[in-house]
């Protein structure tokens, strides 16, 4: 492998030249001129390369932006693919975190879940409408159009024994939640869908446990500033320490959540399955009754103006 040494000129025959670094850190001019056979020069053409030192690993602001993962930059240095996916990468997540912290996670605006009938050219369904949402990592989940789920089917394709779990005597019938979730691709596959709409049957003991409120419930005194305040100074804590719902892995399930289930799906909402039990305690029979939905039970991320409107500022 070839040596340049300063300010002395190299001829090679191959038009490619692979040499081994060992310039100092700074900025470096080479210049490149062709000579053909008749001897005649070409014009000189240079080209500037900048030297980066390696950053010792004691260095505390290196040790900060290693942790941070961010992209950072040097005059003279080409841009590729991968520093501008890296440059994504560090954006998404900061985004994402800043969501988080200002809505929380839940309903944005839309997906509201719909029960329609069997009819002549199709079975019975659940319809989750166009609408977006917050996961609890702050991610946006958009559902574009109307996404249906065959309810008869789903419930001929459930066990006896998920359906005798899902059946609750003070409800009369089965209970089955409606979650969203983000589903990543890889980058190279084609763009589809983002979203996964799903039913789970609850077994646990009746009542199943419904999503909490995000933020405490404040007493109306004179301490009700001061108690948001306080909330919003425990939420950094909540976050990066870890509470009753998330820890330094990610989020923890949440009541809502069946065991096994994705912790950052989105509760939308809870169906209840009017039926009947055999008296030999069998698996559970629908009735004629309609399907009741229960919408209002979810988590809303109120848009700061609509609060603001809402307390008449």
């Amino acid at each position: 492998m070839p040596t340049l040494e300063l300010h002395q000129p190299f001829e090679t025959t191959e038009p490619r030249l692979r040499v081994e670094n060992i310039l100092l850190p700074g900025r470096h001019r080479f210049r490149l001129i062709v000579v053909d056979d008749d001897g005649i020069e070409s014009d000189p053409v240079d080209t500037l390369v900048t030297i980066v030192a390696p950053v010792a690993r004691s260095d505390v602001v290196a040790r900060a932006r290693e942790a941070r993962g961010r992209v950072f930059y040097a005059t003279g240095v080409l841009l590729n693919a991968q520093h501008l996916d890296a440059e994504q990468l560090d954006n998404h997540p900061g985004l994402a975190r800043a969501l988080a912290y200002l809505h929380g996670s839940g309903t944005l605006a839309g997906l509201e879940v719909t029960w329609e009938r069997e009819t002549d050219g199709r079975g019975e369904r659940v319809v989750v409408k166009p609408g977006i949402a917050l996961d609890r990592l702050g991610r946006i989940i958009e559902v574009p159009r109307a996404a249906p789920l065959p309810l008869d089917r789903w419930f001929d394709e459930q066990s006896d024994a998920h359906l005798i779990g899902g059946f609750k005597p003070s409800l009369q019938g089965v209970v089955a939640d409606v979650f969203v979730r983000l589903v990543l691709g890889e980058p190279a596959q084609t763009p589809g869908p983002a979203y996964e709409v799903k039913l789970y049957p609850r077994q646990e003991p009746d009542p199943p446990p419904l999503p909490p409120p995000t933020w405490p419930v404040f007493t109306r005194t004179d301490g009700a500033r001061r108690e948001l305040q306080d909330a919003i100074f425990a939420a950094w804590a909540a976050w990066h320490e870890g509470d009753d719902s998330c820890d330094k892995v990610g989020p923890r399930p949440l009541p809502e959540h069946v065991l096994g289930q994705d912790p950052t799906s989105v509760f939308l909402a809870r169906l209840v399955l009017p039926t009947t039990l055999p008296a030999s305690s069998g698996r559970p029979i629908r009735t004629a009754a309609e399907v009741v939905v229960d919408n209002r039970s979810r988590r809303f991320a109120y848009p700061p103006a609509a609060l603001a409107r809402w307390v008449g500022l």
